[in-house]
């Protein structure tokens, strides 16, 4: 897989440069040429983004196990037909089960469906992808005074984090975050750009239900209900969308509930617990005990230098977030002048802490998978920083994005050499 930067660069450029409105447009006629320029530069930067994804995208995965499941959920089971060694299962009751939350499985029985129980895995994982890539696109250029950053945010996501190599690997708990990500956009942009509250709760309790981390991104949607009654001086409009945000979160919640109980006879014991309990693994989830084993993942690993070609070797231990993405470092400059980065900054601190606690830190990992849970928040909060006035901010985006974009191509393509089955 080769991506030109020049071209790419010039793709990004020329489509922020529309949508900062660069060029002044006195006459409706200038206004409506430069709104049809800016979308043919936008398509163009998307199509580009497609084709990437299209060449690094396997039609198969051999740790496809919600699309085995969601593919007997198509059929009226519950269960897979055997338990298969490779994939993480349980018994009960003399059925073999997924060791994921159900609502995994849940949204892939539409692909079942359209391909008739034929596509791959790993297509509808970079599906996912795209689709999160135009939402945080669309969910940028609303923000305050970022819009011009919302091609750098779009081409940042795709090529610029571990991303990329989920889509090359399209595996079961690559696809899980991939799904996270998906329908958390989809529920910030439904309830910040089209104040849809019913659909954002639907949305946002499905993202809960694949990754349960999630749910510590609610505190965003109350601030932003605050926000809209504060400006409109109603307490109504909050009690009104907050009753719609949580009828929407109802139905997803009720079907992981409804699946539990059917499956386990108990509501509440997700397929996680069921799991563990099964392979014996006790003892506390969450710890300060655990913090020395996760601190590295999240702050400084990075991949190994060694002598020979490939000259890099990725531990599967993971790498820093802020090493694979060095974007990300602007997280540490962010602007709170900016309304958005108040809202998002408390579940963004939340979800890094309940990671730096939990007793698992992702591996065996490309980068630190876990951090993917957080993108959607972390990434437009990291860019505010670049939002500033001032040449060397602009600067200092681009050498940072050209540098995480050239460490994941490259980091994929020594993947490719040294990895087994995907």
């Amino acid at each position: 897989m080769t991506v030109s930067p020049g071209l790419l660069a010039e793709a990004i450029d020329v489509s922020a440069a529309g949508a900062s409105g660069g060029v002044a447009a006195s006459a409706p006629g200038g206004r409506t040429a430069l709104l049809r320029g800016e979308a043919g530069r936008t398509l163009a930067l998307f199509a580009l983004l497609a084709l990437v994804l299209a060449v690094v995208t396997p039609a198969n995965s051999a740790y496809d196990g919600p699309l085995r499941l969601a593919r007997e959920l198509a059929s009226g089971r519950t269960y897979l037909p055997e338990f298969y060694p490779w994939i993480e299962m349980y018994r009960h009751d003399g059925r073999d089960y997924l060791a994921y939350p159900p609502m995994v499985s849940m949204v892939l029985v539409p692909w079942v469906l359209v391909t008739g129980g034929k596509g791959g895995q790993p297509p509808f994982n970079s599906l996912l992808i795209f689709g999160s890539a135009i939402l945080l696109f669309r969910m940028v250029r609303r923000l305050d005074g970022m819009r011009a950053l919302a091609p750098y945010a779009a081409v940042a996501y795709v090529l610029g984090t571990p991303v990329l190599y989920s889509a090359w690997a399209g595996n079961t708990w690559l696809l899980m975050h991939s799904e996270g990500n998906f329908f958390l956009l989809l529920a910030l942009m439904l309830a910040l750009a089209r104040g849809r509250w019913l659909l954002a709760g639907l949305s946002f309790m499905t993202a809960v239900q694949t990754r349960y981390v999630l749910a510590l991104a609610g505190p965003v949607f109350a601030f932003v209900l605050v926000s809209r009654a504060y400006q409109q001086r109603s307490v109504g409009v909050f009690l009104r969308g907050g009753a719609a945000f949580a009828f929407g979160a109802l139905p997803p919640l009720a079907a992981a509930l409804v699946f539990q109980w059917w499956t386990l006879g108990d509501a509440l014991m997700s397929p996680y617990m069921a799991g563990w309990n099964q392979w014996g693994l006790r003892g506390p989830q969450f710890g300060l005990q655990y913090l020395p084993m996760n601190w590295p993942v999240y702050t400084y690993l990075h991949p190994e230098l060694v002598p020979e070609f490939p000259w890099l070797r990725f531990h599967p231990a993971g790498q820093s977030p802020f090493v694979m993405s060095p974007f990300f470092l602007g997280v540490f400059l962010l602007d709170l002048r900016r309304g958005y980065v108040r809202m998002l900054l408390p579940s963004l601190v939340a979800m890094q802490c309940f990671y730096l606690v939990y007793f698992g830190s992702g591996f065996a990992q490309y980068g630190a998978r876990y951090a993917q849970d957080f993108y959607p928040l972390l990434l437009p909060v990291a860019l505010s920083a670049f939002a500033r006035p001032g040449h060397g901010w602009w600067v200092a985006l681009r050498s940072l994005l050209a540098l995480a974009l050239a460490l994941n191509v490259y980091g994929v393509y020594v993947m490719s050499l040294t990895s087994g089955p995907r």
